[in-house]
């Protein structure tokens, strides 16, 4: 007599359940996705290039493609009249090309700190597509670039703007030579928030979209000098961002508090005083040992550089 197998219940209950877990995580990833190029499309705005150099500034400049990848990226290198001056390298914000720069680098040529600006892959004249993946990779190969440009013997700050903050962020640890620190101007708290602050999305949809650029993590194992400097003038990343960007740095990070300047300021209107800290920071200039500092007021309209029609930024 042949006795019946008792029916599989929980065994076949447990191939559902893993069944119906792996088709949730597909939909997720599928879902995460389409938000990774939502936020692509939305948040890397890519202008072309203007006519504007350094030298429409007064400033002598060097005009330099830097491989990255299989890209090339447009970049302009700007040196300092006196030998061995500290070189900002900067990663600009989205809906800005190298000509958006060309003021800035005169003036701070006329202060006496060098710069190296570039365009990341799709921006500008820069070959390849906006990626957030590339944008990463792109600071990193132009931090070779500008070592390899300027040479040993002299300070090196990573300047993000904007966009910026992030990738420099994630690019630090593993640049080569080490940073003798990092700026982070105008940034945002995360790309999640930054997308909620600039592309206007209601705060629910973002658990669609990856946690890319989150510099509040970064920040708390940075272990390099940092300065982060914003407006409370900045209508699109609010100053709570910046706040709690410095929050999470500790001691090793110096908040400077601008009064005014909107968030385009610092390269739409140029001023010393509101370049101030960074110069300083790229000197050496001891910082304080407080994280919080105030600057002197910039108003909205002082600009120290003559400026020529271009695009509205953001």
């Amino acid at each position: 007599m042949t006795v019946a197998a008792p029916p599989r219940r929980v065994a076949d209950s447990k191939v559902l359940l893993a069944g119906a877990v792996a088709l949730l995580g597909l939909a997720f990833i599928g879902v995460r996705g389409v938000g990774y190029r939502l936020f692509e499309r939305g948040g890397l705005v890519t202008p072309p290039n203007g006519p504007e150099t350094p030298a429409t500034f007064g400033a002598p400049f060097t005009r330099l493609a830097v491989r990255s990848g299989t890209r090339r990226l447009d970049a302009v290198a700007v040196d300092a009249a006196a030998p061995g001056a500290p070189v900002l390298v900067v990663a600009h914000g989205t809906n800005e090309a190298l000509s958006y720069w060309a003021d800035v680098q005169a003036l701070w040529r006329s202060a006496g700190v060098a710069s190296f600006v570039f365009d990341y892959s799709g921006f500008g004249a820069s070959t390849g597509r906006a990626t957030a993946a590339h944008c990463t990779e792109d600071v990193a190969a132009a931090w070779a670039a500008a070592h390899a440009h300027f040479g040993d013997g002299r300070r090196y700050v990573y300047l993000g703007y904007s966009l910026g903050t992030g990738p420099v962020l994630a690019a630090a640890p593993a640049l080569v030579p080490r940073p003798d620190g990092i700026a982070l101007v105008a940034g945002y708290s995360s790309a999640r928030a930054g997308a909620v602050a600039y592309l206007a999305v209601p705060p629910w949809t973002t658990w669609v979209m990856p946690d890319l650029w989150n510099n509040v993590r970064a920040v708390r194992t940075l272990a390099l000098p940092l300065l982060v400097l914003h407006s409370d003038g900045d209508r699109t990343f609010p100053m709570a961002m910046a706040d709690s960007v410095a929050a999470a740095a500790g001691d090793g990070a110096r908040l400077v508090r601008l009064s005014g300047p909107a968030h385009a300021d610092g390269h739409a209107r140029p001023t010393l005083t509101y370049w101030t800290p960074a110069l300083d920071f790229a000197r050496g200039a001891a910082q304080s040992s407080r994280p919080n500092a105030i600057t002197a007021r910039q108003t909205r309209g002082a600009s120290a550089a003559v400026s020529t029609a271009r695009p509205a930024p953001t």
